[in-house]
């Protein structure tokens, strides 16, 4: 599994028009750190870029991937909590109440592969969103579902899980990985 994340995840889709190139943005790329935009259209290409990223999500074995992660500045995640659940494209999402119970719980995330951390967050949260057929939803949960919406919203705002912690932790933990991508660290 290490030689698998040094290298980059990519993969190709055919759109109306042509080939699309999909591939996995990583930390410290500022791609990551892009606000995104609003999707006024949930058309075709939307939904493509929902399947793709569902595709990537699965053969990166993660529960979730943001439009950032994927070098898109789009209002777009999809998730998958477990690997027999149905996978879900939220599409423009908002949260619109917290819990005020907090948990901790070990994060990670794709984009910085091998780091995780445990982090608080509130524990139920309730969402707005639209799926890929522009259909409007709106979700109460208070499980892992949960912490993942919320890990996943973050990146449509630029936030990072490690951005959460006071730099002597963050430091800590970023120092293997990015010694192992080349980066010269103190």
């Amino acid at each position: 599994m290490e030689a698998f994340w040094k290298n980059k995840i990519s993969v190709f889709f055919c759109l109306k028009g042509g080939w699309i190139f999909m591939e996995m943005v990583f930390y410290p790329n500022d791609l990551l750190r892009v606000k995104t935009k609003q999707i006024d259209n949930i058309d075709n290409k939307i939904r493509d870029y929902a399947k793709k990223m569902i595709e990537l999500m699965d053969i990166s074995g993660g529960v979730g991937l943001a439009a950032p992660q994927v070098g898109l500045d789009l209002s777009l995640f999809v998730v998958r909590e477990n690997r027999m659940a149905r996978p879900l494209v939220f599409i423009n999402p908002s949260i619109t109440e917290t819990s005020y119970e907090l948990n901790s719980y070990k994060e990670g995330c794709l984009s910085i592969p091998g780091v995780y951390y445990n982090l608080m967050r509130p524990n139920g949260i309730v969402v707005k969103f639209y799926d890929e057929n522009g259909k409007s939803f709106t979700i109460e949960n208070s499980d892992f579902l949960a912490r993942i919406i919320q890990h996943e919203m973050d990146h449509l705002n630029g936030i990072l899980f490690i951005d959460y912690y006071e730099e002597r932790i963050k430091n800590k933990l970023l120092k293997p990985y990015m010694r192992e991508r080349g980066f010269k660290t103190k």
